[in-house]
């Protein structure tokens, strides 16, 4: 409420705002800077000429100052923002950032995370692999997922990118046994 009520005064006519980094204050419900400058320059248009990238960077000084660690959903620079896990999320993302994002990760000085996981899908496996110089056959990154949502539903946690990858060095060793990974 106290960005929405911030952004109504600015839209009103007001000149001035009071906002705090984090929204930390003497008092609960002060406007958060990042919240209220984001939001100005993509919805209202206004650009207050911020340097945006170092956001991250000064609502973790901010925290680190109040003994106040960031929520990772916080909006602008919560570290899980730009994560994904979901097969449609992710597949959105690759091929339309602003499906799921309304701007960039850095401009905020934050870096997107595609998240592997229970819930994610081939095109997750194929980017992080991508990413390693590694290309995947659609049956061998099919395998790698179901492999996956096993190990995620087992661990109840989404798998680094090293544990995917020695997913696959198991896959391709079962195959050179066995013959077809799938």
């Amino acid at each position: 409420m106290a960005t929405a009520n911030t952004l109504a005064a600015v839209r009103a006519g007001a000149r001035y705002a009071s906002v705090t980094v984090n929204g930390l204050g003497e008092r609960a419900g002060n406007a958060a800077l990042e919240e209220v400058v984001m939001a100005l320059k993509h919805i209202a248009g206004t650009d207050l000429c911020f340097d945006t990238a170092r956001f991250r960077a000064l609502s973790e000084y901010v925290a680190k100052a109040a003994l106040r660690a960031i929520p990772v959903s916080k909006p602008i620079v919560g570290s899980d923002i730009f994560a994904h896990e979901s097969g449609v999320h992710v597949d959105g993302i690759l091929k339309n950032p602003l499906t799921y994002e309304p701007f960039a990760p850095g401009e905020v000085g934050l870096e997107r995370a595609i998240v592997i996981g229970k819930h994610s899908g081939s095109h997750a496996i194929l980017y992080v692999f991508e990413k390693r110089c590694i290309n995947l056959t659609k049956e061998e990154a099919d395998a790698i997922l179901r492999m996956v949502r096993i190990a995620a539903e087992n661990t109840k946690k989404a798998l680094s990118e090293d544990e995917l990858i020695r997913l696959y060095q198991k896959l391709i060793a079962h195959s050179r046994v066995y013959g077809n990974p799938v």
